[in-house]
């Protein structure tokens, strides 16, 4: 996590009509400018007492360290804010290295910011002129790292958004393809016919087409009914062949007549 991330989260944390945040705030201007601060919140509502906040952002072990060396460091911002505070990745500060003025907050990689130690109120010297034009000097500044960390951070999170959209897309249709699959499947198994490899003529497409308009596929029951019709019109149409053919008898008789007639009998 870079500074810039931490900036970022800040300013998000301290944001809206409740504050006013600064970062890279100096003590005075000009000459008389001695010490920074990594940031500068001031409460702009009378209700919660108008407090400045300070802040110092680390981000790594070694410069947490460092600034352990140099407790006088914070001071000459420090001595004008309400209540001081670290904000550090996970892991930076161990336990008991807090020092007993500062308070401690964490931020995750989402930008999340959360309190570990509450930082006690101070008793800050009212603030001179200088201080209040190292503020204002800050107010108009844009810090080019901390827009680049939000760029990236909503660029990311679009990303994250395709990338969602785009796995749920490739599982529905995954899903669909099983189904279309299990289908081939049985077809397969109940005709012998490999659909993914069969390209059926027009006749036969024609003839699929009738049986489906027909319905003899829908239950079992209909085919069976189908059968049984079958079978009834192969009898009829048996017996009535059977009665079409001429008796021996008859067939005598009417060559008799027919050599009457002719007058060979």
């Amino acid at each position: 996590m870079k500074s810039a991330d931490v900036k970022a989260a800040i300013r998000k944390r301290w944001s809206g009509q409740e504050w006013a945040v600064f970062f890279e705030v100096a003590d005075g201007t000009g000459g008389s400018k001695r010490r920074y601060a990594d940031a500068v919140a001031m409460n702009l509502w009378p209700s919660r007492g108008l407090e400045v906040h300070g802040f110092e952002i680390k981000v790594s072990r070694s410069d947490w360290l460092s600034e352990l060396k140099k407790p006088e460091k914070s001071a000459a911002i420090q001595q004008y804010c309400d209540r001081w505070w670290i904000i550090t990745p996970a892991g930076i500060i161990k336990p008991g290295e807090l020092p007993p003025t500062w308070g401690q907050y964490q931020v995750s990689e989402s930008g999340q910011i959360t309190q570990v130690v509450a930082a006690p109120a101070l008793q800050p010297m009212p603030v001179d002129r200088a201080f209040v034009a190292a503020l204002l000097r800050r107010a108009g500044a844009v810090d080019q790292d901390e827009v680049y960390s939000i760029v990236q951070k909503q660029v990311q999170d679009q990303t994250d958004q395709i990338r969602k959209s785009a796995n749920y897309e490739v599982e529905r249709l995954t899903e669909q393809y099983q189904k279309l699959r299990e289908k081939l499947d049985t077809i397969n198994k109940m005709t012998g016919i490999d659909l993914t490899r069969f390209t059926p003529e027009p006749e036969v497409a024609s003839c699929i087409n009738l049986v489906m308009k027909l319905g003899v596929f829908r239950t079992y029951g209909t085919l069976q009914q189908l059968l049984e019709q079958s079978q009834k019109f192969t009898q009829e149409v048996q017996t009535a062949l059977l009665g079409m053919q001429p008796k021996e008898s008859d067939l005598a008789g009417e060559l008799t007549d027919l050599f009457k007639k002719t007058g060979a009998a």
